[in-house]
């Protein structure tokens, strides 16, 4: 095994659990390739962590183990297995919900690694070269501990040729339908690095449903496959569903279908956001609900978006198309963008436009996505519901 030494004083953050290896905190790290096992140990050799070398985050790699002594062998991933799938076992117990995560990334203990249960089939990520490294051993463990039909992997990390595909089991006919909150959504675990649903947003869209759809216009933006718009239909008047992409009116039709909604009873536009604001101006458009939930980092031919530098013109944007007395809900899953400086954007940009407003509700992650206490990244979900006063 590999020693990556730390730099004097640098010891107190990973002597605390801090679970991301910082390249800086690395006294030379050129020797350390992506997939090595390395002992961290302080200036005077006293061993602190067992990590490996994968590169994410603008980090070297991830905390794995305090004990020196312990292998990181299938044992070692079977252990944490084990218990992650104890902390789900609500999961396998409710009615109307069939589809969540299994293992979070170092939440769970691994960082670099998730594990996804679409009812019964599982899709592994993997986010850095190095953690793949570790794949015979990974699986190996998932066999031993998690029941599944099948079983699929993605590539999270560049430099790859390969970017997933079927692993083990029996492969299903995509797409499969998953239920989330009694809702009923598509899901394609062959078509990229998307599946077509969001799972760490199932208690954002349940409270959509249940608290600011009834009776209501909802405006869903960024809208891809149409799921908040599908949750809300069950209660609205109407749904709008705006995206860019082309792709993204059928798979919300299909959606709409899946829960016995006529399509055609719905409006579905593929649009720029900011186009869409002006479309709706000009037409008179309203709606009690705006639903804002975009990438952290998009690009079309006309611009770049990004969530810290743009996201207050598509809030005061979507006033220009807030009924009065409205709701907004302003979500992100920028782990660079905190909840603080996010609520910062959100009521600089209410005080500048002279409305008065009510933070009704803040959201993160729900318990499946377990968090590390010592990372604060690892809660990169932000959801705001917000009351327009007039």
């Amino acid at each position: 095994m590999k020693i990556a030494t730390l730099n004097r004083g640098k010891e107190t953050k990973y002597l605390n659990q801090y679970p991301l290896i910082d390249e800086e905190d690395i006294y030379q790290h050129d020797h350390l390739k992506e997939g090595d096992l390395v002992k961290i140990v302080t200036d005077q050799q006293q061993y602190i962590a067992t990590g490996y070398v994968g590169r994410q985050h603008k980090g070297l790699g991830w905390v794995l183990s305090y004990d020196e002594n312990e292998d990181i062998n299938t044992q070692f991933f079977v252990k944490l297995f084990e218990s992650a799938l104890e902390e789900r076992e609500y999961y396998f117990n409710i009615d109307g919900t069939n589809a969540f995560r299994l293992f979070n990334a170092e939440g769970d203990g691994v960082g670099g690694l998730t594990i996804d249960n679409y009812d019964s089939h599982l899709l592994i990520q993997w986010y850095s070269k190095g953690i793949y490294k570790f794949r015979y051993l990974i699986i190996e463990a998932i066999k031993t501990v998690f029941g599944y039909t099948s079983l699929y992997e993605k590539m999270r990390f560049k430099d790859t040729t390969y970017t997933g595909g079927f692993v083990d089991g029996e492969a299903p006919e995509f797409p499969i339908t998953i239920e989330e909150n009694f809702t009923f959504y598509n899901v394609d675990l062959e078509d990229g690095l998307m599946t077509g649903i969001f799972l760490d947003q199932k208690e954002v869209r349940k409270k959509l449903r249940d608290q600011f759809s009834e009776d209501r216009d909802v405006l869903n933006l960024f809208s891809y496959t149409g799921a908040f718009s599908v949750i809300a239909a069950q209660n609205a008047r109407s749904t709008t569903s705006v995206d860019l992409a082309n792709r993204s009116r059928g798979l919300t039709e299909e959606n709409f279908g899946l829960n016995g909604i006529d399509p055609k009873s719905q409006y579905i536009y593929v649009m720029d956001t900011f186009d869409y604001y002006n479309y709706a101006a000009r037409h008179g458009l309203q709606y009690e609900t705006v639903v804002i939930d975009p990438p952290s980092f998009a690009r079309n031919k006309k611009k770049t978006f990004s969530v810290q530098k743009d996201y207050g013109s598509l809030v005061k944007g979507a006033l220009s198309v807030l009924a009065p007395e409205g709701s907004l809900l302003l979500c992100t899953n920028s782990s660079a963008f905190s909840l603080k400086a996010f609520k910062n954007v959100i009521k600089k940009t209410l005080d500048e436009e002279g409305v008065e407003f009510e933070i009704r509700e803040v959201m993160g992650l729900p318990k499946d996505f377990k968090t590390h206490p010592h990372y604060k990244p690892s809660k990169y979900l932000k959801a705001v519901f917000i009351d327009i006063k007039h």
